[in-house]
């Protein structure tokens, strides 16, 4: 059948082989999102006196602890990881992240973990660095479902109508023989729509925590939404745990952030900032800012 020659169904997992180990494009696609998303925390951070030091710092102790989070939430609640005669080859499944299998929920606390280890060593506070640095989270989530898309992973619904048979709308799956909704893909869009949002708003709004609440406003939202619709072909099925968890967060961080602003303005601050955003000198800043004086300007001549 033609179907079954479709492009998206014919993808290899694997991008290359070397000394007999498989290399899987899911690894590759997610460690260059983790990388587009250090990129964008340095242009993020730069105004905020971060440099590329304290980035890779950062991206050393937290984003291991958040591969490990993930993955500790993705095969925790699936049995079929841990056989009655668990041996080493099961316990290689365990942690073979390169084949897919993570899941973000519980890989975003273990990073946060990271992050405060770095701000502890570093005396730097918390809530300034996350909000920095989580709002990119969610680029690098919406760039690494393109490895959910290599690994035939997240989709919807299953699409019988034959005009509604294409890519970005369907995704064949070569598995179960059909085409289904390109759910990876209307994740992909949203994560990287409300990035954007989010960098717009970021670029005006004075509040602390606003950014990490930004994010966890942003995915649980979408998460909440492509739930009803996620692998299982249904519709507006029964709620889920994750629904529930996700729903209850959307209320929270949204009550959160409006009291947070609320309160500042209360207190005669000034939350909002128009034409070019919030001034250098008004930015929070990681370590302390100097502005050249003078004098200075002076002797760099």
């Amino acid at each position: 059948m033609l179907c079954d020659m479709h492009w998206t169904g014919k993808v290899d997992s694997v991008a290359f082989t070397i000394g007999g180990k498989d290399i899987a494009w899911y690894g590759i696609i997610i460690t260059c999102a983790m990388l587009a998303g250090l990129v964008a925390a340095f242009i993020r951070g730069k105004k905020h006196n971060l440099t590329i030091d304290d980035l890779v710092e950062i991206f050393i102790i937290a984003i291991p602890l958040a591969i490990i989070g993930a993955r500790l939430g993705y095969v925790m609640v699936r049995p079929e990881y841990f056989p009655s005669d668990f041996g080493w080859d099961d316990f290689v499944n365990v942690i073979a992240v390169w084949d897919g299998g993570l899941t973000i929920m519980t890989g975003v606390p273990f990073g946060v973990l990271g992050g405060a280890i770095w701000c502890k060593w570093r005396k730097v506070n918390l809530i300034d660095l996350a909000d920095i640095i989580i709002p990119v989270v969610l680029l690098s989530q919406g760039l690494g479902r393109w490895g959910n898309f290599c690994n035939q992973e997240i989709f919807g619904a299953e699409i019988t109508d034959p005009s509604l048979q294409f890519f970005p709308i369907a995704v064949y799956i070569a598995r179960l023989g059909g085409f289904y909704q390109a759910l990876f893909f209307y994740e992909m869009v949203m994560d990287l729509a409300f990035f954007a949002a989010m960098m717009i708003v970021l670029r005006h709004l004075k509040v602390r925590g606003a950014g990490s609440l930004m994010y966890l406003f942003s995915y649980c939202l979408i998460r909440f939404v492509m739930e009803f619709i996620r692998d299982d072909g249904h519709i507006y099925d029964v709620f889920n745990y994750t629904q529930v968890i996700c729903g209850i967060l959307v209320v929270v961080s949204a009550g959160l952030l409006t009291y947070l602003i609320v309160r500042d303005v209360k207190k005669g601050k000034k939350v909002w900032y128009g034409k070019g955003g919030i001034p250098l000198e008004e930015t929070v800043q990681i370590h302390p800012y100097h502005k050249p004086s003078k004098k200075d300007a002076g002797t760099n001549k």
